[in-house]
């Protein structure tokens, strides 16, 4: 009887023992992440779609005695984004990133309504037309991204970032008539994102990205453009 207990007692301070063990080796694990995350560089990259948002214009010019107004807006197929990112982990929920983008689409078509008056006669003509052309844009960003949750497996993202998009247009027809339209310019831009992350291993994480851009490129009767932009993302954590 007392080698039985003494038996189960042996057996029973290994259990504790080896329970113990297992506890701390979790909490080393779950020390060693927190350490290894706070404050580590990471750097990624991006592809998806954008979905540009229609442009309205308008335009008044008088000339030999007539007066001619306008307004309308330019419409857009969908195009695609690429973009690559490096980030700074200030602490478990908040982080700093930059990124440099390339996003590319093409014109669809222009609507309107146009007015001539001359002589206190007024023709008004309604209508749309067809438009060959492309845009094509190079985005750069820096941008502040909360992790609420904090350093959780699966993590929601919010982010607010501003830079400046240089862009390149041209139209190459209107309707069936050939021009020759082209302009670039470089103008003040700004975003809002969401997205979701999931670590799939220690340094690995998947995930995606909803961006609303702004680009203050309204003049000349024109508005600002924007656009809605959704991305899967890699990302490797250093």
């Amino acid at each position: 009887m007392t080698r039985i207990r003494f038996a189960m007692l042996a057996v029973t301070t290994a259990f504790l023992a080896s329970a113990a063990d297992a506890a701390l080796a979790q909490d080393k694990i779950a020390a060693d992440k927190a350490t290894a995350t706070i404050g580590n560089f990471y750097a990624g990259a991006t592809a998806g779609m954008v979905v540009p948002e229609d442009v309205g214009f308008s335009a008044n010019s008088s000339r030999g005695g007539t007066t001619t107004s306008g307004s309308g807006k330019f419409q857009f197929d969908n195009g695609y984004s690429v973009s690559g990112l490096g980030g700074y982990k200030i602490n478990p929920y908040v982080a700093g990133e930059v990124e440099m983008a390339y996003a590319s689409f093409d014109y669809s078509k222009v609507t309107g309504n146009f007015t001539a008056t001359s002589g206190g006669t007024s023709t008004t003509v309604s209508g749309s037309a067809n438009l060959q052309g492309s845009v094509d844009s190079v985005i750069g960003l820096g941008r502040a991204v909360v992790t609420p949750l904090g350093n959780t497996q699966i993590r929601p993202l919010l982010g607010a970032g501003l830079g400046f998009a240089s862009t390149s247009e041209k139209i190459t027809k209107i309707g069936t008539t050939a021009v020759n339209s082209s302009t670039d310019h470089t103008d003040l831009a700004l975003e809002g994102m969401a997205g979701l992350e999931a670590d799939v291993s220690s340094h690995i994480s998947l995930g995606a990205r909803y961006r609303y851009l702004w680009v203050n490129s309204g003049e000349n009767g024109l508005e600002n453009f924007t656009a809605h932009n959704m991305m899967g993302t890699a990302t490797y954590h250093f």
